[in-house]
């Protein structure tokens, strides 16, 4: 992993990124910015994954990038971009004014052209907008047959997003996640790992998942030793969390 602070991080990025024109002449109203988190697990997951049909091979692997997006005061022709590393975006990074003109944005794709020159990757960066899910963990109580322990009011995005269950001695991780099975076809994962959030990979083993397309907007797993339910945060939703409110 590549440190360096915020500052150093700020410039180099701005001197790196390669210029790219718009599409569009919409890519400069306030309106269509591209707004919200954005994350590249898709792409890091298929140049990581030991399974062949799946993997993408290529040159130089990317690094795992989070970005969230806001506007900058006014301004139709820059945003600004708060950078974190790695699964969740634990590893902040700092955060800097990018001009509209150092990225392409098509729907809910966002490409950047060579992220920072210390990575000295010529290969575009691909981040797929974060979609935000509401949700809860079920997990009986061994102790007390009688009793459930409910973890509600959680949040994760698609892209790769993890939680987990917060009972010492019990380790189960859920992770949801768009991926292209067999770099083809689109799915949006939910997965349930018997081990601590912190020790994931992208190749840790799930003790069991289910998918669905990635247009979905509720997903669930009952495994009867932990169960899972997640609902996309939009305008009007309902799920478990907010049911009686």
């Amino acid at each position: 992993m590549k440190y360096w602070t915020c500052l150093a991080f700020t410039v180099l990025l701005l001197s790196g990124c390669q210029v790219q024109e718009p599409s569009t002449d919409d890519s400069k109203d306030t309106a269509a910015l591209p707004i919200g988190e954005w994350d590249n697990f898709q792409q890091v997951w298929l140049e990581n994954t030991d399974t062949d049909m799946h993997r993408v091979e290529v040159a130089q692997k990317h690094e795992h990038y989070h970005l969230a997006i806001d506007t900058l005061g006014q301004s139709k022709d820059s945003v600004l971009i708060t950078f974190s590393s790695g699964r969740n975006g634990q590893n902040k990074l700092g955060a800097s004014a990018v001009s509209l003109d150092q990225i392409k944005v098509k729907m809910d794709t966002l490409w950047i052209e060579q992220l920072s020159p210390l990575e000295e990757n010529p290969i575009t960066y691909r981040f797929l907008k974060c979609r935000s899910f509401s949700g809860w963990l079920q997990y009986p109580v061994p102790e007390y047959p009688d009793s459930t322990y409910f973890q509600r009011n959680l949040e994760l995005h698609d892209q790769g997003g993890m939680v987990e269950l917060d009972i010492d001695g019990v380790d189960y991780t859920v992770e949801l996640t768009q991926l292209a099975y067999a770099k083809t076809i689109k799915i949006m994962k939910l997965a349930v790992y018997e081990m601590p959030m912190d020790s994931i990979g992208i190749n840790s083993y799930a003790v069991s998942y289910t998918w669905t397309n990635p247009e979905a907007k509720r997903l669930g797993i009952n495994l009867r030793k932990i169960v899972s339910g997640w609902t996309l945060i939009e305008p009007g939703y309902i799920n478990s969390n907010n049911l009686n409110k």
